[in-house]
């Protein structure tokens, strides 16, 4: 089993395809380490725009809060390639959740990078984290 093989036990409800930009690269060919963090958050943000979750976490009554977010390199990403980011969640606790990202080339069998955030839903008012509320549990809980 490679260091890699958990991945493949996560289930990933939803994959950004997308282009490698010429500019992404660095001074040394490659794509810069700044970059996969921008990946993980626009597939990170589009799943939550898609499953509606967005609404839930962007209101009057919680905000959320990323507190922890942290890659593992595997392969070098060179220009041109077209790229897969998967989104799981991985587990949901009182005030927090676990996400966990891939990166992944499309056409060969490349995983790039994959890390793993930690999120916290917060009170905007007090900034503190508060517990979610059993329904948004729920509809966190179904992309398990």
């Amino acid at each position: 089993m490679s260091n890699l093989d958990f991945l493949h036990t996560l289930k990933f409800p939803y994959i950004l395809k997308q282009n490698v930009l010429w500019g992404e690269m660095d001074a040394f060919g490659h794509i810069n380490n700044v970059i996969y963090f921008r990946y993980f958050e626009s597939a990170r943000i589009n799943f939550f725009t898609q499953t509606n979750l967005w609404k839930d976490f962007n209101n009057d009554d919680v905000r959320i809060v990323v507190v922890k977010l942290e890659c593992n390199y595997a392969h070098e990403i060179v220009y041109p390639e077209e790229i897969e980011i998967g989104v799981a969640i991985k587990q949901i606790g009182n005030s927090s959740m676990h996400v966990h990202h891939v990166v992944k080339s499309t056409a060969k069998n490349i995983i790039f990078a994959h890390g793993e955030g930690v999120i916290v839903s917060t009170d905007p008012k007090t900034g503190k984290s508060k517990p979610w509320t059993e329904d948004l549990k729920n509809k966190l809980n179904q992309w398990i």
